[in-house]
Order: structure tokens, then C-alpha cells, then sequence
């Protein structure tokens, strides 16, 4: 493993907020739709909310392999693993944002939201392009 390119992609996933994850449909193919990180530290593991209706907790459910892609112009971090949905409401209360709420019809109690879930994304292959190296490897 190159550790100056793992240390380099760790410093810069926590500036990224947005990123695509992409999930197994029903009909066997892959779908990615836009997320919002909360908080990211490492690229080992990182979290995001959704809620129990959506399609990517469905599609979770049946396959929880997945995959989080997290760009710009000159860094591309891919990422596969396992995503396991959490429902524990001291996780949620800790990515909870307040401005999710605002304008959306989904989140009506907030954080106490019932459907209102967490999504812990486990990384277990890592595939990298930063600034002009690229590295691919197991964690």
C-alpha cells in the first residue's frame, strides 16, 4: 500500500460533503444517487443519512454491497464496501444537521424522525487518483 497516497486521500476526504453511492437495483444493476457525508474522518469508514422509505435502504437490504465515488478536478476517490443502515439514536443525534429539515417534508419530527436512518459505509477496496498517482488496494 502506498501510506503517503492513503495518509493524502484521508487528509482530503474530509473535505468532500458530497458524493455518489452507488447500490445493486432490483434488477441487478447499479444505481448511484448523491449523498451528503456527515462528517468524514477516513475513507475506512464514512457515514451519511437516508430514510427507512427510500430505495437505497430497500436496495440495502436485499445486497449491502456498495460503493461511494467522491471527486474534483484533480482527485478521485473510489471507494467499495459494505453499508450497513443504523437506526441507534445516538448516532443520529450526532449526524443529525439541522438544516436538513429545513424545506423538506421527509425529516417531520427532526432527529426523532422514525424514518430517519444512518448508512455506516465500510470500506474494503479503495481506488485511488490523486493529483497525478493512482493506487488500488485492499484495506
Amino acid at each position: 500500500m502506498n501510506t503517503k497516497l492513503f495518509n493524502k486521500a484521508n487528509e482530503l476526504i474530509r473535505n468532500f460533503e458530497y458524493a455518489s453511492f452507488g447500490v445493486i437495483d432490483e434488477s441487478g444493476y447499479p444505481s448511484a444517487s448523491a449523498i451528503i457525508l456527515c462528517n468524514p474522518k477516513s475513507i475506512s469508514e464514512l457515514y451519511f443519512i437516508t430514510t427507512l422509505d427510500s430505495n437505497k435502504y430497500k436496495r440495502l437490504q436485499k445486497n449491502n454491497k456498495a460503493s461511494i465515488n467522491c471527486y474534483d478536478v484533480d482527485n478521485n476517490i473510489t471507494l467499495v464496501g459494505e453499508a450497513e443502515i443504523i437506526t441507534d439514536q445516538d448516532l443520529k443525534n450526532k449526524y443529525w444537521k439541522e438544516w436538513i429539515a429545513l424545506g423538506v417534508d421527509v425529516y417531520k419530527d427532526g432527529v426523532s424522525d422514525p424514518n430517519y436512518c444512518i448508512v455506516k459505509f465500510t470500506t474494503k477496496r479503495v481506488s485511488l487518483w490523486i493529483g497525478d498517482e493512482g493506487a488500488e488496494y485492499d484495506i
